[in-house]
């Protein structure tokens, strides 16, 4: 049969390197629900950056949008012009 000493020691052996694990998984455990906090906080500051941006970005894109219509407005204005002054000729 076994030797009690030699299961005795074996059995501390796995208690030990069951704790060590324990607390492995702790750590773990604890590192990244800290690492999602953090996540979380630079996710909010990035929104508050990126909603000003994405603002005049809208903006821009109206505003790109306007000066298109003007463009083209002006485009027809000036054929209407060039036709009336060749035929002022």
């Amino acid at each position: 049969m076994v030797d009690q000493n030699v299961l005795t020691v074996f059995i501390a052996l796995t208690a030990v390197a069951v704790l060590i694990q324990c607390g492995i998984l702790l750590g773990l455990c604890f590192m990244s629900s800290k690492l999602s906090r953090q996540a979380d906080r630079a996710a909010e500051v990035a929104r508050t950056f990126l909603g000003p941006i994405q603002n005049t970005a809208e903006h821009l894109q109206v505003l790109a949008a306007r000066m298109t219509e003007v463009g083209a407005v002006m485009h027809s204005q000036l054929r209407q012009f060039e036709q009336w002054r060749r035929g002022a000729r």
